[in-house]
């Protein structure tokens, strides 16, 4: 409520400013001082309805009622002065009264908007993958935004509409000083299209203020059609036009898409698989991740590490790629899509699905909900994974229904109720699968944990700390793993979710350095071959499989192939730009693991 009184102050002031540019005479701009925040009061200030709407609608209410408290004053005003029965002077004095407090409004609005828009761009660069197209578009086109939506809006508001009311309440003030000053200096500034003209006359407060309002506005608009550079960039991006391909016979799917019902995939006695899934991990985050560092020298990694071709370089896709050897493309201009998918790449066969046949539990966990980027469809389709989200330890009690931190809970509790999973799993007295994904290294900027934050008080910088603090969280919970009766027969992958380019540059990486996420396996049940690879989250699929006991007959499956083999992995095969290439395009193949066979 603070908030809400504290911008209610702000309008005040505001509606104080109008009152003074639109009100001539001492007696006037008195009654207007008093009259308008006395309207306002009676119309807006309920705290009974401001508590009904809750979010940022008050605080915008605020400033909205404000203005129209303003126009309501002026009206009453005008209509008093000026009648509609009066002589031609006063009707054209009417008149033009009323073209300028419109002119002026009309600027007004403007130019908050523009001033939002330059606050937003910079928000938007800092708060979503705007480098990766392929993630923007998913989002805008496949309708996913469910479950984001608390932790959208509140850094929306902080980072952006806060900073954009700071602004433009500089801008205003500092026009209405140089409105001021030019008045006492009888100078007044008359703009065209073209050029700026000063004439020596002596015209009202609100004319200065109207032409310096203009001049700036123009201004402006300028400063946002440069900021607007990026978007043609969109539209003429490799991902954006695949969206509208027609379909063709793939050349990558036709040739080495291994189905996983066309293998053999045997074993005597498969491990259990525990699956870690590190928000935006990267093995060039080293300096700030000692604990990964040495489980990576103890146990089984594949260095440098993974890389994140096209279709694979978001969460979500990430996810697919690894899981189910596959991109995750969303193509549009098609009749069968329509945004969102009411399956989620029905077609195709993943390591969920694998398991599940071999009749394994599975259990999905992380501290956000569930519905972002139809995530919980995902794992429903596939396996019919069992879903644990915010929503669900919210209904079995273990967080209050109002609890939120960063995107959903801190990655603290969702190892502590993985604890807990995991023992109910191990007395099932079945095999079991745990996925599980982190979420305290999300950009922007990450969220430091309590219990970490005086730990590394000395470290510089928000996503730093969180790094540092997520690479402990993992060492201890690794550590507590390795205590249990289970262990021994339990495969535990260590993975990056993708990469971020973003974040290079907050941690001092520069930007011309390749990224790679971070991949390390625990009890694995063959031996890599020791040599660096270079191979993406395709390759994960079939190397999950054989570490935890399985016999491929191909040594691979899907794109993937396992990395305790020779076989080349198609970026070994095709390199980099060939393989996002023939990822990206639209394909015959890929349109029956998007609608299913036909």
């Amino acid at each position: 409520m603070y908030n809400y009184t504290f911008h209610f102050i702000l309008s005040l002031i505001l509606a104080a400013l109008f009152s003074v540019l639109f009100c001539h005479g001492y007696k006037k701009r008195l009654l207007a001082f008093f009259s308008i925040p006395f309207i306002f009061y009676i119309l807006f200030y309920n705290y009974d309805y401001v508590l009904y709407l809750g979010g940022a609608a008050p605080i915008a209410i605020s400033y909205f009622g404000a203005v129209y408290a303003c126009l309501l004053f002026l009206f009453l005003a005008s209509y008093k002065n000026f009648p509609l029965i009066s002589d031609g002077f006063h009707d054209q004095f009417r008149i033009s009264e009323i073209k300028t407090t419109a002119f002026f409004f009309f600027n007004f609005v403007l130019q908050a908007f523009l001033v939002l828009y330059i606050q937003v761009i910079p928000w938007a660069i800092d708060t979503f993958p705007l480098s990766n197209i392929e993630a923007v578009l998913f989002t805008l086109f496949a309708g996913t935004n469910e479950g984001a939506e608390e932790f959208v809006l509140s850094s929306f508001w902080s980072k952006a509409c806060n900073p954009a009311i700071k602004f433009l309440s500089i801008i205003l003030v500092c026009e209405l000083v140089i409105s001021i000053i030019l008045k006492r200096q009888k100078i007044a500034l008359r703009f065209t299209l073209w050029k700026i003209k000063a004439i020596i006359m002596g015209p009202t407060i609100k004319e200065y203020f109207n032409q310096i309002l203009k001049i700036s506005t123009i201004f402006l608009l300028v400063y946002c059609a440069i900021l607007s550079f990026v978007l043609p960039g969109i539209v003429m991006s490799a991902p954006f036009k695949a969206l509208f391909q027609q379909p063709v016979d793939s050349e990558l799917y036709r040739n080495h898409y291994i189905h996983p019902d066309s293998i053999q995939i045997s074993s005597e006695n498969p491990k259990n698989l525990i699956v870690i899934l590190l928000e935006s991990m990267e093995t060039n985050f080293a300096q700030y991740t000692p604990e990964i560092n040495s489980l990576e020298k103890e146990h089984t990694n594949f260095a440098p590490g993974g890389e994140s071709v096209s279709g694979t370089s978001w969460t979500i896709a990430g996810i697919t790629g690894k899981l189910c050897g596959i991109p995750l493309n969303m193509p549009m201009g098609i009749g069968e899509y329509l945004g969102k998918l009411p399956t989620y790449l029905p077609g195709a066969k993943c390591l969920m699905n694998v398991l599940a046949d071999k009749n394994y539990n599975q259990v999905y966990m992380q501290g956000s909900s569930g519905d972002f980027t139809q995530k919980r469809t995902f794992w429903t389709v596939h396996g019919n994974v069992a879903v644990h989200d915010i929503e669900y330890f919210k209904q079995a009690g273990k967080i209050p229904n109002d609890y939120h931190v960063f995107w959903g809970f801190e990655d603290r509790k969702l190892y502590r109720f993985a604890k807990e999973e995991l023992g109910s799993l191990y007395k099932l007295n079945k095999p079991f699968a745990l996925y599980m994904l982190t979420i305290d290294t999300h950009q922007p900027e990450g969220y430091v944990d309590s219990a970490c934050a005086k730990e590394f008080e000395k470290v510089e910088g928000k996503l730093p700390k969180a790094i540092q603090c997520s690479s402990k969280q993992l060492y201890d919970f690794i550590s507590w793993v390795k205590q249990q009766p289970w262990y021994e027969n339990t495969v535990i992958s260590v993975m990056g979710d993708h990469t971020m380019p973003m974040l290079s540059p907050k941690v001092g990486i520069p930007k011309s350095d390749s990224l790679y996420w971070t991949n390390f396996i625990i009890n694995s049940s063959v031996q890599k071959l020791m040599k660096p690879r270079q191979y993406s989250s395709l390759d994960m699929f079939p190397t999950l499989l054989e570490a935890m006991g399985f016999e491929l007959e191909s040594r691979g499956i899907a794109l993937g192939r396992s990395l305790f083999s020779d076989s080349l992995t198609m970026l070994e095969l095709y390199g980099r730009q060939t393989l996002d290439s023939l990822l990206r395009e639209r394909s015959v193949q890929y349109d029956k693991f998007l609608f299913g066979e036909k």
